[in-house]
């Protein structure tokens, strides 16, 4: 991807992130435990899943070599 559509793409995830939070931070104090909550898990799969993409990424590199 070149650097414009880089930056696009950061920028656009920097404000789904932005208005997450924002959404978070204006609803009731219930619903906003429960939000943290799912975005927590939402972060601990994202980890996870990238985890396993780099030990498949160094596998795959130590295969060809």
């Amino acid at each position: 991807m070149n650097k414009t559509g880089s930056n696009l793409l950061f920028l656009a995830i920097g404000a789904a992130i932005g208005a997450a939070i924002g959404y978070v931070a204006a609803t009731d104090s219930g619903k906003k435990e429960e939000w943290l909550k799912d975005i927590k898990g939402l972060g601990d799969k994202i980890r996870s899943a990238t985890h396993r993409g780099k030990e498949k990424t160094e596998e795959l590199e130590s295969d060809v070599e």
